[in-house]
C-alpha cells in the first residue's frame, strides 16, 4: 500500500508538473511521462527507439553534447545535466533541459537513468533578446541611460561614459540633475516633463555639464517605459553630442564637401581641386573617370545596404593603390574620380588605371559570399585634351563609355571621335524616343527547325527598328542603347505582346508550331511585375502558355534567389524558358542544375566553325551535359549542310540559321511553316524556298 500511495503521488505530482519524466531501463526499455512525449513531439502511444530518436531530432553541436554526456556516464559519471536543442517531428524547434542520475550494477556499468525533462524555448528566446539587447545597448553609439521615474541613474552605456565622463560607477544612483548647465531655465524642464507625462516621449536640444566642466550639446530622446499595467515604470534617454555640428565650421564645411558614405572628397570639392590642379603653369596632370561594373546589380539583387558595403570596399582599395600624392573622389553613385597631377605623360595614367582596374577585379566578400564586378576608366590629360576642369571631367566620362561600351574591365583615352561618337548617340537616343512613339519597329521570325525530320518546330522573334532617319537599324545598335536608357522596358513589352499575338493569328491559320521564342533583356527580367505582364499578355491574345518560350542570358542569374523565385513563377505558368549563348558567359553547371531551364542554344560562335576540331568539342560536350540534364538544345547561326549534319548526329535537337532561312516577315513564315519540313540536307543559304 505504501508503495502504491507513493507511485499515485509521483503520478500526480508528475502530471501537474510543467516537467517531464524519463526513465531510461538501458538494453531493456525507455519511459517517458505524457508531458515528456508532448516537449518531445512524440504521440502518447508511439512506440520510441531512444538511438533513433536523438539522431533525428539533434544537430551538430547539440550531438556532441549528448555523445560527452554518455561518454562521462561510461567513465563513472552519475549526473545528466543537458541544454540541447531539438527539432521535433513537427518540425518545431525546441530548447530542452534534461536533467537526471544514473544507477549502476555491481560491477559498476549503468543500468538506469531517471530524471525530469524540461521545455526551457522560451526561458533560451528570453535570454537571448536580453543578450541581443545587452549587446546592442554596450555597442550603441549614441549615449543610452535608464533612470527612474524621479530621473535617478540605473543603467548607462559606454558611449554614455565616453561622451560626459562619468564612468558608470560615478553616475548610478545620481540624478541627471547632477549633468545640468545652467542654460535652461524651469520653464524649458517643465515642458519637457510635462510632454514625457502627457505623450510618454520627449526629443529636442538640450545643453549639459560634461564631469570636467565642459558644456556641450545634445541631440536627445526621451521615451517612458511601462509596464504590463501601462503604469510608468522607467525613462530610457537616447543623446548624440552635436556640438560640433553647431559651432564647428570646418565640420559644417566637411558635411557640404566630403561624402558621407565614402569620407571622399564630393563632386564639389572635386571641381575645385580639379581647377588648382589645371593652374598650375607647365604641369601635366590626368583626370580618371572610374565607373564600377555590374555595380545595380548589386543594388537590385542584394540591396543598398550591401551597394554602400561595396562602394566603401571599392574606395579604401583605390586608394590603397594610388601614389600618395593622388586625389581620389566619390563623384556620385558608383562613380569615382581620380586626379594624377604632374605625370610625365600618358603612360602614367594608363599604369594607375590598369591598378585600379586589377584591384577591383578581385572579388568582393558580402553577406558571407563573393561577387565579381570589375571596373572601367576614362582618362582626359591637361592639357592635351582641354585646358578647364570642367572639360576634362567632360572629356574623362566620355572615355569611360567608350571604355564601356568596349566591354567593360579596360580603360580608355579621350580623342575628338569619342566627342563626335558620344553627340550621335544623343541623337540616336532622341530618335529611338520618337520611333517608339511613331511606331518605327517591326518584328521578323527566323524558324527553328526540328533536326531530325525538318520540321519547323517555332520561331524566334526578332525586333528591327526602320527608322526614317537612320533607314533599317539592327538590333546590335539599338538594343544596348535601348536597355542602358530603359527604353527596352516599353520595347521589350511590344515585341512580347507582337510576337504572342502573331503565334496565335498562325495557329488558327493552321500552321503546326510548337512555340515562339521571344528574348528577354536583363532590364526587362529584373522588373518585378514581369511574370503579371506576360500572363496578362497570354490572356489578352489567346495563346497558350506552353507555346511561349522566353530566352534569358546568364547575366540575369546574377540575383540567384530572385531570379530562382521568378523562373519557377514563369515555369509553374506554363511558359518555357532557354538559356541563350550558352557558354560565352560564365557558364556555370550548377545554374542548369538549379534553375528551371528547359533549353539551351549553342551560340553561333560554336557553330560557325563546324566541324573543326575545337568547336567540335565544345558543342558536343554542350550537347552531352544538355541531354544528360534531360535539356532541349539549339544550334545558332548552322549556315552549311556539314554543320547540320555533324550536329544532328551528336544528337542536338534544332537548328536555327540562314541554312533553314533568314528572318522574314510574319506572311512569309507562315507561307514556310504551311509548306512542311525542309529537307535539311539538300537546304542552302541560296534555296528560294528559305527566303
Amino acid at each position: 500500500m505504501a508503495l502504491r500511495e507513493s507511485e499515485e503521488r509521483f503520478d500526480l505530482a508528475a502530471r501537474g508538473s510543467d516537467q517531464g519524466v524519463f526513465d531510461i531501463h538501458v538494453g531493456r526499455s525507455l519511459y517517458l511521462s505524457p508531458r515528456a512525449r508532448d516537449i518531445l513531439g512524440i504521440a502518447p502511444k508511439a512506440p520510441v527507439d531512444i538511438r533513433r530518436t536523438f539522431r533525428q531530432m539533434l544537430r551538430g553541436a547539440d550531438r556532441r553534447k549528448v555523445a560527452a554526456v554518455r561518454k562521462d556516464l561510461v567513465r563513472g559519471g552519475s549526473d545528466v545535466d543537458l541544454d540541447i536543442r531539438i527539432s521535433r517531428p513537427d518540425g518545431a524547434s525546441r530548447d530542452v533541459r534534461w536533467r537526471g542520475l544514473a544507477t549502476r550494477d555491481g560491477d559498476g556499468a549503468v543500468t538506469r537513468v531517471v530524471g525530469m525533462i524540461t521545455d526551457v524555448t522560451a526561458q533560451k528566446q528570453s535570454e537571448r533578446h536580453l543578450r541581443l539587447a545587452a549587446a546592442v545597448f554596450a555597442s550603441a553609439h549614441d549615449g543610452l541611460v535608464v533612470t527612474d521615474l524621479n530621473a535617478v541613474v540605473s543603467a548607462v552605456n559606454p558611449a554614455f561614459s565616453q561622451i560626459t565622463g562619468y564612468c558608470e560607477a560615478e553616475i548610478l544612483g545620481r540624478s541627471m540633475r547632477t549633468m545640468h548647465s545652467g542654460r535652461h531655465d524651469r520653464e524649458f524642464y517643465r515642458g519637457m516633463w510635462g510632454a514625457l507625462t502627457s505623450t510618454g516621449s520627449w526629443h529636442g536640444e538640450i545643453w549639459n555639464r560634461r564631469k570636467n566642466g565642459e558644456i556641450f550639446l545634445q541631440q536627445l530622446s526621451i521615451r517612458t517605459v511601462f509596464d504590463e499595467k501601462g503604469k510608468p515604470q522607467n525613462y530610457v534617454g537616447a543623446f548624440q553630442d552635436i556640438t560640433r555640428i553647431k559651432h564647428s565650421e570646418f565640420e559644417l564645411d566637411r558635411i557640404a564637401h566630403y561624402d558621407p558614405l565614402t569620407d571622399l572628397p564630393n563632386r564639389t570639392l572635386l571641381a575645385s581641386l580639379l581647377d588648382l590642379a589645371v593652374s598650375r603653369a607647365g604641369k601635366t596632370c590626368a583626370v580618371l573617370f572610374l565607373d564600377i561594373d555590374r555595380f545595380k546589380t548589386v543594388n537590385d539583387s542584394l540591396g543598398h545596404i550591401a551597394g554602400d558595403a561595396v562602394l566603401k570596399a571599392a574606395a579604401d582599395r583605390i586608394r590603397a593603390a594610388l601614389d600618395a600624392d593622388a586625389t581620389l573622389g566619390h563623384y556620385g553613385a558608383d562613380e569615382f574620380v581620380v586626379i594624377l597631377e604632374e605625370i610625365e605623360g600618358p603612360q602614367d595614367a594608363a599604369l594607375a588605371a590598369s591598378r585600379l582596374i586589377d584591384e577591383l577585379a578581385r572579388p568582393f566578400t558580402i553577406n558571407g559570399g563573393e561577387i565579381y564586378l570589375g571596373a572601367s576608366v576614362g582618362i582626359s590629360l591637361h592639357p592635351l585634351d582641354a585646358d578647364d576642369a570642367a572639360q576634362l571631367l567632360q572629356h574623362a566620362n566620355t572615355a569611360l563609355a567608350e571604355a564601356k561600351a568596349q566591354g567593360r574591365g579596360i580603360y580608355s583615352f579621350y580623342t575628338q571621335a569619342l566627342t563626335r561618337s558620344a553627340r550621335v548617340r544623343m541623337e540616336m537616343e532622341a530618335d529611338l524616343r520618337r520611333g517608339l512613339v511613331r511606331e518605327e519597329f517591326r518584328l521578323n521570325f527566323q524558324p527553328v527547325v526540328d533536326l531530325a525530320n525538318g520540321r519547323i518546330a517555332g520561331a524566334e522573334a526578332l525586333v528591327r527598328w526602320q527608322s526614317p532617319v537612320h533607314g533599317l537599324v539592327l538590333p546590335n545598335r539599338f538594343i544596348p542603347l535601348a536597355e542602358e536608357t530603359g527604353l527596352i522596358e516599353p520595347l521589350g513589352d511590344w515585341v512580347l505582346e507582337e510576337a504572342c499575338q502573331q503565334m496565335a493569328k498562325w495557329t488558327a491559320a493552321g500552321a503546326d508550331l510548337d512555340f515562339i521564342a521571344v528574348n528577354l533583356s536583363p532590364r526587362q527580367f529584373q522588373r518585378g511585375t514581369l511574370c503579371e505582364r506576360i500572363e496578362e499578355v497570354l490572356r489578352r491574345t489567346g495563346l497558350p502558355a506552353a507555346r511561349l518560350e522566353v530566352e534569358i542570358t546568364e547575366n540575369v542569374l546574377f540575383g540567384a534567389v530572385a531570379a530562382e523565385r521568378k523562373l519557377r513563377d514563369m515555369r509553374d505558368s506554363g511558359v518555357r524558358i532557354a538559356l541563350d549563348d550558352f557558354g560565352t558567359g560564365y557558364s556555370s553547371l550548377a545554374y542548369l542544375k538549379r534553375f528551371p531551364i528547359s533549353k539551351l542554344k549553342i551560340d553561333r560562335s560554336f557553330v560557325h566553325d563546324l566541324p573543326r576540331a575545337a568547336d567540335a568539342e565544345i558543342a558536343t560536350a554542350i550537347i552531352s551535359i544538355a541531354r544528360a540534364l534531360g535539356l532541349d538544345v539549339v544550334a545558332e547561326g548552322i549556315e552549311a549542310p556539314e554543320q547540320c549534319a555533324f550536329l544532328k548526329e551528336r544528337g542536338c535537337g534544332f537548328g536555327q540559321g540562314y541554312l533553314f532561312g533568314r528572318p522574314v516577315t510574319s506572311e512569309r513564315f507562315l507561307r514556310l511553316a504551311l509548306q512542311g519540313p525542309i529537307a535539311t540536307a539538300m537546304a542552302h543559304p541560296g534555296s528560294p524556298r528559305l527566303h
